[in-house]
């Protein structure tokens, strides 16, 4: 009887073991499993209407081991961040106005893209300030900018215009800094950001053309800007995973508390790096740092 007990109990606690081991490789297998293969996978998600956002827990897996960020790279990767909320801004406050979905869902992806800028911050263990409230903005120059595009959006036809300026604005802005970069990181982000903008260009082009409005391309061509919306809806390139999402370009647990190597404060400046000197220089237009879209 007592031999009977003792295989049961030895039974169960056996099962028990096999039930936590497949557990724990059910929650290690996804990005393992994507790791291991080398199969290249997207980090953006687009959806039937055009509204593009990152992958953001795959975001990280495809970062590859570098130097630290520059001060440069830091302030240049904040002015981004920066600019995605001035976009999430106007749009949350188009929606607030005119309750079309359109700006809802945009709105939402801003949101997300700002997300993915500060995956690289994370990344490289940077201290960066938290952003400001909604419609607000340490840089005066970007304040009276918000203030401006939204006085310009006074009707929904008025408002998706702003939209597609804005994200044309994006097209040629990404397109020029991307021959700066030499960060492989950075650049997953940034290409990914520029094809998402050029979605929610054609998403706005479409919301202006049903509301019997046309848009006259501010900063592209003429061609460059027909081939961007005769193309239609396109998905961002595929990456291969390189690590496992949970550690930094150090080393370090993501998201840990080990000492930072490198600073940002609100207005942009990079006040500490690991990597040269700080302040970065403006280098103006087509260049990363504070001023990559010049002047500012």
């Amino acid at each position: 009887m007592k031999t009977s007990i003792y295989k049961n109990i030895f039974l169960i606690a056996t099962m028990g073991l096999l039930s936590i081991s497949c557990e724990k490789m059910s929650n290690l297998t996804e990005t393992e499993e994507i790791m291991n293969s080398g199969v290249p996978v997207p980090v953006l998600e687009v959806k039937s209407d055009g509204i593009s956002t990152f992958n953001l827990s795959g975001i990280t897996p495809t970062f590859d081991s570098t130097a630290d960020l520059n001060a440069e790279e830091i302030e240049f990767i904040f002015a981004v961040r920066e600019d995605e909320k001035l976009s999430r801004d106007l749009y949350k406050a188009f929606f607030d106005i005119y309750q079309l979905k359109t700006f809802d869902n945009v709105f939402r992806a801003e949101s997300n893209h700002i997300r993915a800028a500060e995956t690289l911050f994370s990344y490289y263990e940077i201290e960066y300030p938290a952003l400001e409230d909604y419609g607000q903005f340490a840089d005066t120059a970007r304040m009276a900018r918000y203030e401006k595009l939204l006085l310009q959006g006074n009707t929904a036809l008025e408002a998706f215009k702003v939209m597609a300026f804005l994200e044309e604005e994006n097209i040629v802005s990404y397109g020029e800094v991307l021959n700066d970069i030499t960060n492989p990181n950075i650049k997953v982000v940034i290409e990914n950001l520029a094809k998402a903008s050029e979605n929610h260009l054609r998403a706005a082009v479409r919301q202006i053309t049903a509301l019997g409005g046309y848009y006259q391309a501010m900063i592209m061509t003429e061609e460059q800007f027909r081939s961007v919306i005769e193309n239609g809806f396109e998905q961002g390139k595929m990456y291969r995973y390189l690590n496992n999402g949970e550690t930094t370009n150090n080393r370090n647990r993501l998201n840990g508390n080990s000492p930072k190597r490198g600073s940002v404060n609100r207005n942009g400046e990079c006040t500490y790096t690991q990597n040269g000197d700080n302040p970065g220089a403006n280098y103006g237009s087509g260049k990363q740092g504070k001023g990559y879209r010049g002047g500012r």
